[in-house]
């Protein structure tokens, strides 16, 4: 606990001038020392945790199929908010066991003009809620892409020690994990990168705090060309029946298309994760006037 600010105040040194030149007055021995409450500095601890789908990541492939599991890692932040307002951020501790769904959050937030009863978002990972500049590993959604969000409502500010105790946080993911595994001719495709559009437009390329959404396509583009499959985050504003369409930059550099049908099953709820293999990509039709699509555009 950091301790309480102390501010000093030094009652100054007057010289009084007049017909009779009076003495100067002689400064306190002791100058009064002042304790101004920290209105600013908030000491807060608060327990999390989540359900099995929402943050961080790992891809468990000794069963039958894959499965994306979550846990809480150290080292992260969350991210504490009031309205768009940021308050502070918090440190993560992990609860106990190898994959632990459970933590305690800690850090020191400024409160100012919030009282009891008032509710605070929690944010994890980043404070920048954008799915854009993906790059295909789980490692990136991680870190960077694998938000989730809780509301707690505060129970007590304690003036005396500058502590806020609120209710317990239970973190939901605001998005799902795909991965998507390209072919063409029916064999392993080598690309550079693609462009996801949903042919409902309901994909989020960003959002605000308030949960306002930036609809959109977004480029998710690999370190280098790669036939191996992408993880990508997706937040999807529907639950019925989609369908995304992809444009494909080969690593022969010629542009593909491709389509996934999305069942309203996996739409219904964020958090999931869903496997897409064998998405069969064709090239792009827009050729030159002499019917070739080597160089197509």
């Amino acid at each position: 606990m950091k301790a309480r600010f102390l501010a000093l105040f030094i009652i100054p040194v007057t010289i009084i001038a007049s017909c009779t030149r009076e003495k100067p007055e002689v400064p306190e021995d002791n100058p009064e020392v002042v304790t101004e409450p920290a209105d600013s500095v908030w000491h807060i601890t608060i327990q999390a945790s989540k359900g099995a789908d929402t943050k961080a990541l790992y891809l468990d492939t000794s069963g039958g199929k894959d499965v994306l599991n979550a846990y809480w890692k150290a080292g992260e932040k969350v991210k504490v908010y009031n309205g768009s307002s940021l308050l502070g951020t918090l440190d993560v501790t992990p609860g106990s066991g190898d994959y632990p769904t459970t933590a305690t959050l800690s850090g020191i937030v400024s409160i100012s003009g919030l009282a009891q009863g008032n509710q605070l978002t929690l944010l994890i990972p980043r404070e920048t809620w954008n799915y854009t500049g993906q790059v295909g590993t789980l490692e990136s959604l991680q870190s960077n892409y694998d938000y989730a969000t809780a509301t707690v409502t505060i129970n007590n500010i304690e003036t005396s020690t500058n502590t806020v105790s609120t209710t317990a946080a239970t973190f939901n993911n605001q998005q799902s994990v795909y991965r998507f595994a390209f072919k063409k001719d029916n064999a392993d495709f080598s690309i550079r990168d693609f462009s996801i559009l949903s042919a409902g437009n309901r994909i989020v390329s960003a959002t605000t705090l308030g949960g306002t959404p930036t609809l959109g396509g977004f480029t998710v583009t690999p370190a280098s060309a790669t036939n191996a499959p992408l993880f990508v985050a997706i937040c999807n504003t529907g639950t019925t029946d989609d369908t995304y369409n992809f444009i494909i930059t080969g690593s022969d550099d010629a542009l593909y298309m491709a389509t996934k049908d999305i069942p309203a099953r996996v739409l219904d709820v964020p958090g999931k994760f869903i496997s897409a293999k064998n998405i069969n990509a064709t090239k792009s039709d827009f050729a030159p006037v002499d019917g070739t699509t080597d160089t197509a555009l």
